[in-house]
């Protein structure tokens, strides 16, 4: 079962004041009086509630889990039962009795695409979009950073050690293949930002949509320290001249930032050279597997990865190696 037809999740994201503010604040601008809308991934509704406010006719709220029967009750209890429309169902199977003037969702992951809700989300576009229609967000662009986090190192030192005579040395190894989330401050940064990658779902094709998304990035350490990991975040468009993001630096939201993390920390020197290789493929409905190398100079190559038959091997190697 999915996460997200638990209110659990939700609670988080309805608690999220800069994710819900920059919605609102996008559909205001983007929605005209008699719009249609199509809400893909409505959760509870609240984006839904946010397109009627501004004006529109009739909005399609499609949510493809039992949290839709919560949308529906927010909905009535907020007076749009009768301009918005809840459909429980997967988007690929969804009709529609129209085109729609836009098309909103929250599909952003930890760095945008690793939702795997992009491919479904250009499906929606091609089949339900007027042409010259709107999407909010609009361009999600996606960033990252090798970065030194003191608590992460810690914790891993933790399950190094032996705690009451007993080795827990195997949580630190399944933890190094795990994408993490973590709220992490400025001075956590070793290098200069990069750009991963960039989607605009309003030109994006579906073939580029639904593929696994690589990048392989070269940075230079700043100072003297130690790398832990890699950050990762995104900035969103979202068509009123403003963005949203979970950039480091940024207000905290629900997403924190991901992190994708070492074996160990690894000593850096001003000058160091980190390349780093991610590929985000897409698996489930909803989720993406990882897997991330990483070289300091001309040091062995860390390789991680989060399926398990593949992970299980890399750790063997590991282990092996050492």
């Amino acid at each position: 079962m999915s996460s997200y037809a638990e209110l659990g999740i939700h609670r988080y994201m309805l608690r999220d004041a800069q994710r819900n503010e920059a919605y609102r604040r996008a559909l205001k601008h983007v929605v005209k009086p008699g719009d249609t809308v199509l809400d893909v991934g409505a959760g509870t509704g609240i984006l839904s509630v946010f397109a009627a406010a501004a004006g529109a006719r009739r909005v399609y709220a499609v949510e493809r889990t039992a949290i839709a029967d919560v949308a529906r009750e927010v909905i009535e209890c907020n007076g749009y039962s009768e301009c918005i429309e809840v459909m429980q169902s997967d988007l690929e199977d969804v009709t529609l009795p129209e085109r729609v003037d836009v098309i909103v969702s929250e599909w952003m992951g930890g760095f945008g695409v690793d939702e795997n809700i992009l491919a479904p989300l250009v499906m929606a576009r091609d089949r339900w979009l007027r042409p010259g229609g709107t999407m909010v967000p609009g361009r999600v662009t996606a960033m990252m950073v090798p970065a030194h986090m003191p608590d992460y190192d810690d914790a891993m030192a933790h399950w190094r050690n032996p705690a009451l005579g007993i080795d827990l040395s195997v949580i630190a190894e399944l933890t190094a293949h795990e994408n993490i989330h973590t709220q992490t401050p400025p001075s956590a940064l070793v290098a200069e930002p990069q750009r991963m990658w960039s989607h605009d779902p309003h030109t994006c094709s579906l073939e580029e949509a639904d593929q696994a998304f690589t990048t392989k990035l070269v940075f230079e350490a700043t100072a003297p320290v130690t790398m832990s990991g890699i950050l990762t975040w995104f900035v969103a468009e979202m068509g009123d001249g403003t963005t949203l993001s979970n950039a480091v630096g940024g207000p905290d939201t629900h997403w924190g930032r991901s992190m994708f993390p070492l074996d160990r920390a690894i000593d850096l020197v001003a000058g160091s050279k980190v390349t780093v290789e991610l590929v985000c493929a897409p698996s489930m409905p909803g989720t993406c597997e990882f897997s991330w190398t990483v070289q300091v100079d001309d040091r062995t190559p860390e390789v991680h990865e989060t399926r398990r038959a593949r992970r299980d091997a890399v750790r063997k190697h590991a282990r092996a190696r050492s």
